[in-house]
């Protein structure tokens, strides 16, 4: 089964959240003007991505403006659209992923291995998320996440394809392009860790990518780095195609995916129990 998906990489400014929403609604109405079936934004692309002093004003649940947005989009278009957020729940935030459907559903995942500053932000997820789908099953990851073998190991042989929302940093400075003594050899991973994914697990991930300027802060080692966050999105087609990648700038990357569903065509499910229940039009299940 083939699809067209499409990785949105853009650069977001801190806090700007009506801003940023306006800007990723154009790159995602090119999207569907391309006839795009799948869309995916970067991590925390509303509220942009840093070591700011307080994300609860900008915080949403699945009624916040961003979700509600997401999802209009997802109806209006016959779009599937996932977009990084910071969500709150009760006392806690949590750097999460959103996925709207077009059918009206809601699905959030929350990203379960924290670095950096994040720890001191936000309460780590404890769950995978599995979503099938028409088209085949789909897992989700943040950034991060997408480094650590166990996170794959739990999606093996049960998910048709992966999507990944990132903010990655290039570790480097943005004026001299210096790479950071340490970490210097980071950045250039984010074009890279995707498509060995999908070799290992032979499906197709798509990896949206934040771009621009940003500063990144490394507590333990008391570092502040005038950084960049390194782009290269890309869309990898498991073992069909090369991946195509991004450059470092904003850009609507475009591809088709072939996607081979184990268990075939399914309606629109989830294994998530954090989305409100009157969002689903069946009860979550593995």
């Amino acid at each position: 089964m083939k699809i067209l998906a499409a990785a949105i990489q853009m650069s977001s400014e801190p806090l700007q959240v009506a801003a940023n929403l306006a800007k990723a609604d154009a790159l995602l109405h090119q999207a569907h003007r391309d006839g795009v079936t799948l869309a995916v934004l970067p991590e925390m692309f509303n509220t942009g991505y840093g070591l700011l002093p307080d994300y609860g004003p900008t915080a949403e649940g699945p009624d916040g403006p961003t979700l509600r947005h997401l999802a209009m989009r997802a109806r209006e278009w016959g779009m599937a659209i996932a977009g990084g957020f910071v969500e709150r729940d009760a006392h806690h935030l949590y750097d999460s992923i959103a996925f709207a459907t077009p059918d009206g559903q809601l699905h959030i995942y929350r990203k379960r291995n924290l670095v950096f500053w994040e720890r001191f932000r936000f309460k780590p997820g404890r769950e995978p998320l599995i979503v099938s789908t028409p088209w085949g099953r789909i897992g989700f990851a943040v950034c991060a996440d997408m480094i650590y073998k166990k996170v794959w190991d739990g999606y093996r042989g049960r998910i048709d394809l992966a999507v990944v929302c990132s903010a990655w940093p290039d570790f480097a400075d943005r004026d001299t392009g210096r790479k950071h003594w340490l970490f210097g050899h980071v950045g250039p991973l984010s074009g890279a860790i995707p498509g060995k994914v999908a070799t290992d697990l032979g499906i197709p991930v798509v990896f949206a990518n934040q771009c621009g300027h940003t500063e990144t802060v490394i507590p333990i080692l008391h570092t502040r780095i005038t950084d960049r966050f390194a782009g290269l999105s890309s869309i990898c087609d498991g073992m069909h195609d090369a991946p195509i990648l991004a450059g470092q700038a904003d850009q609507v990357l475009i591809a088709p995916l072939t996607i081979h569903p184990s268990q075939g065509p399914r309606t629109w499910r989830s294994t998530s129990s954090l989305a409100p229940e009157a969002l689903f039009s069946e009860p979550a299940r593995s």
